[in-house]
This record gives C-alpha cells, structure tokens and sequence, in this order.
C-alpha cells in the first residue's frame, strides 16, 4: 500500500483516453442525481401550492434524501407496511382494493369533506376504514387503472436509472477484480445504491406525482364520532416509547421534528401547526398526549410525508438496519489509500461514531427515560445524536471530494475488459 501524502499521488487528472477526475465526479454524480430524483414519490401536495411550491417540496426530500438516504428507507418502509395492512382493512368496505388503493390513501388520495361546518379531513387508510365500518362513509369506487393513469411514473426513468447503477456496481466489481483501487466517491456511492433500490422496492407501487384528491361528502362528522374515531385509531398513552423523543404537543422541551415532520409557513419562517384546528371538546381529550400530533394531522391540507409520530417498533427497526446497511458499506474505505493520515484516522472514526450512534441510542434513551416529563435534559442524549451524527456525516460528503486533491495513480487506470473475454485456443 503506497503510503498516506506520497509524491506519487496525482491532483486534477485531464481525461483524454481514460478515467479522469472530472469522469469519476460526474458518473457518481449522475447515479446520485437520478436515482434520488426518480425514487422520491411525495404525497399528493396541498390544492393551495402553486407549481413552484411543489418542485421545491420534492427538491426538498431530494436533498434529504442525498443527505440521510437510510431515513428514506424508513418512511418508503412505513407506508408500504400501512398500505400492505389497509388491503385487510378494507376487504369488506372496498373489495376492490389493493396495494395502490392503499398508497393512494396513505399520501392523501381520500379526503372527507364535512358539508355541514365545511371542515375538510384528511384521513388515511385506517381512519377510512373505522368510518366505513360505522357507515359514517361510502368508499368510493374507483379502479386501480383510473390511479395508476393519473400517476406520473415514468417506469422507463425508473429502468434507466437501475440500469445506470446496475453498469456502476459492475464496473466497481471489475476494478476490484483487477486489483485496481476506487475513490472515496466512488465507495460512497455504492450505499447510496443500495438504498435505492430497497426504496424502488418499498414505493413501486405508490403513484408518482399526483396533484388530485378524491372527495368523499358526508352531511356531518359530529364531535362524538372524532371522539370515537380518535379512541379507535390514534395512539394516546400519555407517556410515549421511552427511546424516542416526546412530541412537541407534549410538553415545551419536546420534539418538534422541524421542517420534516410538519409544513413550513416560508413567508414567516415559521412551523406550521393545525392544532387549534381541533375542536375543544377533542382537544381536551388529547392534549399533552402523542394522540394530539396525529389527530391535528386530520386538520392539515396535505400528509405529511413523515409521520414519526406513528411508528411503532417495526418502523425502528427497519431504520436502524438501514442505518446500519447504509454506514457500513462506507468500511469498505479502511484500507483507502488517502491524502493525509489524519484523513484516513477521521473517515474511520467518523464512520464507527455513525454506527455506534444508531446502536447507542436506544441503551442512551433508556437511561434517561427515568428522568420526568419536560425535563430539559430527557432528550439531551438524542438530541447530542443528532448533531453528532449530522457533524460526522458531513466530513464523509466534504472528504469524498477534498480527497480528489491527491490520489494513487492507479485510481485513473480503466479497467481491461478484455481480460474478462474468454480466450478460444
């Protein structure tokens, strides 16, 4: 292994017949770009948003996305599962529902419209279902074509950008093969991959870009039957999940969860909250609980595309194994060869804080759980994690391309495809 800061290594290399640094920058890139833009299928916007509200809500998830794609894992997750149970759910009300019917009421496809007061409600899969079941509501009858027609998926971008990753993984399988050594980039991308794929996999089904709801009228929802409805659908212990940071709702020190779990009013700067939205009688029922969150969700014009409130342990633990699948596939730089021996100590570092943050938190969350609600320091912990965690995973992005600046020679050798040809005597 050539040594860290030798003379032998190379800055900016011109690509005249072979890799060049600028080659290298741009097919990683290019993966990257695609696959994010391609894979994200945001919830069906508010009717409010003009187009440019829109491109910035999606430009939004996709820079989340570039930024924490394991988390994206853990929402494409969470709504295939409710989708996957809304098919139970609604077997008597709509029989002919299906994964898509459940996606399309996940993101917002249904939407119950109170004629009486004029309150428009937006429910999902399982509040449709209890409200079917007390014949409050008519599931409407509409195909899973009829959906899937006004869906703007573009299967084709979907194959081209599998396709162009698929050609990325085998050209790393060949360099390896060949002894030839990657860039950190390069290594970065393959998680990157990875995780896009299983989010291929969770959201193929969801419609793409829909701008539409489907209306379902009833004369009136009185207070009693959110009162029932909330009872039967929200999860309103006072004290939520001990690993997990309390709500705002619940108390002042609490979670807010920003500009990924609630809207952001952007001529104020402001979050933007629906709880006064909820009749007193109701509010009164849920205040200070983890119910209240999910019940102002009803309230609000578009489904949030998080909804952390809501996961359960299934949900966890399909975010910490894609946090740990995402992470882990950066050790396979250790024995990179880097600028600087500093730089190769921090990448190792940073990338085993990042593993142990994710196998830490919930053992760190019990021990404070003890402390009582409202206490300032109950989420210090994770909210250390968070920082922490977000520190480590920009050295890793700003490494990648500061690392450009000196690497081994061998990094611009291209791979000898013909060595892979068998040879006829």
């Amino acid at each position: 292994m050539v040594a860290h800061g030798s003379d032998d290594f190379r800055g900016f290399v011109s690509e005249p017949d072979g890799r060049g640094t600028l080659n290298i920058v741009w097919s990683c890139l290019s993966v990257l770009l695609l696959n994010t833009w391609t894979v994200l299928h945001i919830n069906i916007p508010s009717s409010e948003w003009k187009a440019w509200r829109i491109y910035l809500h999606k430009f939004k998830w996709s820079f989340i996305a570039l930024l924490i794609p394991e988390g994206m894992i853990g929402i494409a997750y969470s709504q295939w599962r409710h989708a996957k149970i809304s098919i139970n759910q609604m077997k008597k009300h709509a029989p002919q529902w299906t994964i898509v019917h459940g996606f399309y009421a996940e993101m917002g496809g249904f939407k119950v419209q109170d004629e009486n007061s004029g309150q428009r409600y937006t429910f999902r899969a399982t509040q449709l279902a209890w409200l079917a079941e007390a014949d409050l509501i008519t599931i409407p009858e509409i195909s899973q074509k009829d959906i899937k027609d006004r869906s703007k998926t573009s299967r084709l971008a979907k194959l081209l950008a599998c396709a162009q990753s698929a050609w990325f993984l085998l050209s790393t399988l060949a360099r390896i093969v060949q002894s030839l050594p990657l860039t950190t980039l390069e290594i970065a991308t393959l998680p990157f991959i990875g995780c896009t794929w299983l989010i291929y996999f969770f959201w193929w089904h969801k419609p793409m870009d829909l701008e539409t709801s489907t209306i379902i009228h009833v004369p009136h929802l009185l207070p009693r039957d959110l009162q029932k409805l909330t009872e039967a659908t929200c999860f309103s212990e006072k004290r939520g999940s001990w690993y997990r940071p309390a709500v705002k709702e619940k108390h002042q020190a609490g979670w807010d969860f920003y500009w990924f779990e609630k809207s952001m009013d952007l001529r104020h700067f402001k979050i933007e909250n629906t709880n006064h939205l909820i009749p007193d009688e109701l509010h009164n029922m849920v205040k200070h609980s983890t119910a209240e969150t999910r019940v102002a969700h009803w309230y609000r014009p578009a489904v949030n595309e998080f909804q952390a409130c809501e996961w359960d342990n299934a949900n966890d633990i399909a975010l910490i194994i894609g946090g740990w699948f995402f992470n882990g596939l950066h050790l396979i730089a250790w024995n990179n060869q880097f600028p600087s021996v500093a730089e190769s100590l921090l990448w190792k570092i940073s990338v085993c804080l990042m593993l142990g943050y994710i196998a830490f938190s919930m053992p760190l969350a019990a021990v404070f759980s003890w402390l009582p609600e409202g206490s300032p320091t109950k989420d210090l912990p994770l909210w250390g994690i968070v920082v922490c965690y977000a520190i480590t995973r920009l050295y890793l992005i700003v490494e990648v391309f500061v690392g450009f600046r000196a690497c081994p020679p061998a990094v611009y050798q291209t791979v000898e495809w013909s060595q892979f040809i068998p040879k006829i005597s």
